[in-house]
């Protein structure tokens, strides 16, 4: 899809990444090669497309598509033709209403402007849906008359609103909006003149919930774009924006909207923009990081209120986990509402769009593209660094800065955990469950009475909870303070058996199996009946690829003189198993000892050097930077 008008709009090809599971979208238009699917239809041609999805290409070139609304889809207003013969919904504002010949009738009183409202608080959702309001609205003596959305008092300012009409028969008017105060809002009709005298009229309200296409599930978004920057950078352009087709006097309104920008800086951002409050509020900004000019790039973003997650592809996922989800009724490639400025003069070769949000693991495990997958305890926690284990000083965070361009570094230590724990938590080594009374309810928790593998651990005490299936039902599993597990189904549903010893599987490890994994385990040792090789051997054959590296295991000071000598034994059969996928950390970290003393007796002693650690195991920022620049160094050697 080009930002000019031409007769396809697909002007050239991402070869990027994308994970097989990237399928299922329920709208698929792939513009560079000529394939369209809809509502799991396969369409001819992108005129089939188009139709198929009521979508319009303005002069500009660029795609629009909706508003929809569904036929069957409820009507909001009771009363909206007046058959009743009753006003008593709505309140007078410098005016006096009535209902005559079978429509609103209202009549100014002379101060500046009048008006009447209609609140429709209860009716509506004020975020995460959009809704169409249309009319017949005219005027008889008065000057003109309006229609909007709005809040109580009358005032349609800052939600939506007519230009000024003048006719003098019933005209049908039509507006959209995304956002509502939720105590207040209400449909109006208004004369803007002073002084506001003179009658005005509407009859046949109707108020429905308005979509960009038939499939497309209210409160959430979910996507895949591909597209490349214009080759002349200029000052960037909107790749791609969701919003409510708001309109004010007749011109377009954006308040309400969800849209991937290219900014003059070359950034690509993910910004969300929320209007309930009558002006526009913006609620996320993600900075997805430069994007040069001329360049392929492909971006994946997933959100609902109060979680949005966007990221490239192969690169860091960036999020915020509050903001309002506004009402969408339109979708726009390569545009905003307006069509003079923002337009992206770039390429769009392919846009999906999935009918659910995803969760925080299948959305790490879409986007992270050639990325990598840090498997491990403590010190893939980073435990010392800086910051935290959230911190930039953790070691997967230092390795995503040192790949060009950045690739996401995906952190899954877990402090204290054995290489059994941590092979579990990949599906590698089975968690094997009873539950209470041999069934997952039809809601609500169940516990559970036994398990093979305790990977709900965290620094010595139990904490934590983990998203997988249990016989086949998705939910959470979680633990209370003494080791106690549950299981919650995600969605309510019959009565499901559970046999003795049923696998729970790890979401995380489900969705991050395909990629490239730095493996680091053993510091803890393994579960009784179980060992480090073992667990490690056990971690590489569920990948089912060959894209991994392992990590040498570090001494403590800690150690005894035997537990060195079995540590010095076991990196020596990691090494002779992995050969140049081994990574020996011991090694290249106490090549960095700084030359004193310290350090010195420290190398003699088979320990890391002190200046390298932050305790007696864990290391401090300039350690692990060399564990990041090892790994690193390693995966471009094998050319993953």
């Amino acid at each position: 899809m080009s930002g000019t008008a031409g007769p396809a709009l697909g002007l050239g090809y991402f070869p990027g990444s994308m994970p097989a599971d990237a399928g299922g979208a329920w709208l698929d238009a792939d513009f560079a090669h000529g394939r369209f699917r809809f509502a799991g239809r396969a369409l001819a041609n992108e005129s089939q497309f188009r139709l198929a999805v009521g979508g319009t290409a303005p002069a500009s070139g660029h795609l629009i598509i909706g508003p929809y609304v569904v036929e069957t889809a409820p009507e909001l207003l009771s009363d909206g033709n007046f058959a009743g013969g009753s006003a008593g919904d709505w309140t007078s504002v410098g005016s006096s209403v009535a209902v005559a010949s079978g429509a609103l009738r209202v009549t100014g009183s002379g101060g500046n402007g009048s008006g009447a409202y209609r609140t429709i608080a209860s009716l509506v959702h004020a975020s995460g849906r959009a809704y169409r309001l249309m009319g017949d609205v005219w005027r008889e003596t008065s000057s003109n008359v309006t229609l909007g959305f709005g809040a109580g008092g009358g005032g349609t300012a800052n939600y939506a609103q007519t230009a000024n009409l003048t006719v003098t028969t019933p005209s049908q008017a039509a507006l959209y909006c995304g956002g509502f105060n939720p105590t207040t809002a209400s449909i109006a009709l208004r004369n803007l003149t002073n002084p506001s005298t003179g009658i005005y009229w509407a009859d046949n309200f109707s108020l429905r919930e308005a979509l960009p296409c038939a499939g497309f599930r209210a409160g959430a978004l979910c996507g895949l774009v591909e597209a490349t920057t214009p080759a002349s950078g200029g000052t960037g352009g909107v790749v791609f924006q969701a919003d409510d087709n708001a309109e004010f006097n007749a011109n377009w309104f954006e308040r309400n909207f969800i849209r991937l920008i290219w900014d003059a800086s070359q950034h690509l951002r993910f910004v969300v923009s929320f209007g309930g409050s009558g002006t526009q509020v913006e609620q996320v900004n993600l900075d997805l990081g430069v994007v040069a000019a001329g360049t392929a790039f492909a971006v994946g973003f997933t959100a609902k209120d109060g979680e949005y997650r966007a990221a490239l592809m192969g690169q860091p996922v960036q999020q915020a986990l509050s903001g309002t989800f506004p009402g969408l009724a339109a979708l726009r490639l390569g545009r905003g509402r307006s069509s003079v400025s923002g337009l992206w003069s770039g390429s769009i070769e392919r846009v999906r769009f999935f009918s659910e949000p995803m969760s925080e693991e299948q959305f790490a495990g879409l986007v992270a593209g050639s990325g990598v997958v840090a498997w491990g305890d403590s010190l893939t926690a980073s435990a010392g660094a800086t910051g935290g284990s959230t911190g930039s000083a953790t070691y997967p965070a230092v390795a995503q800065t040192l790949f060009s361009p950045r690739r996401a570094v995906v952190r899954q230590g877990v402090g204290g955990q054995t290489s059994t724990q941590i092979a579990a938590r990949m599906n590698a080594v089975p968690i094997l469950v009873t539950v209470a009374g041999g069934a997952i309810p039809a809601s609500g928790p169940v516990a559970v009475t036994d398990k093979s593998v305790n990977v709900l651990t965290g620094s010595g005490g139990f904490t934590g909870s983990l998203k997988g299936w249990l016989a086949g039902v998705e939910g959470t599993m979680s633990t209370d303070g003494a080791g106690n597990w549950s299981f919650v189904r995600s969605i309510a549903g019959a009565s499901v058996p559970v046999s003795v010893d049923t696998r729970f599987i790890c979401a995380w490890g489900q969705y991050l199996r395909g990629h490239t994994a730095w493996l680091w385990l053993g510091r803890n040792g393994a579960q009784a009946g179980r060992s480090v090789p073992g667990d490690i051997a056990a971690a590489v054959a569920s990948l089912g690829h060959n894209r991994y590296l392992v990590g040498g295991i570090l001494p403590s000071t800690a150690d005894s003189g035997a537990g060195l000598a079995q540590l010095t034994t076991l990196n020596g059969q990691l090494a002779a198993a992995y050969g140049d996928r081994f990574v020996n950390l011991l090694a290249i970290l106490t090549a960095a000892a700084n030359g004193s003393g310290e350090d010195s007796s420290d190398v003699a002693a088979g320990f890391v050097p002190r200046s390298l650690r932050s305790d007696h195991l864990h290391l401090n920022d300039a350690g692990y930077a060399l564990v990041a620049q090892a790994f690193y160094a390693a995966h471009m050697a094998k050319g993953f």
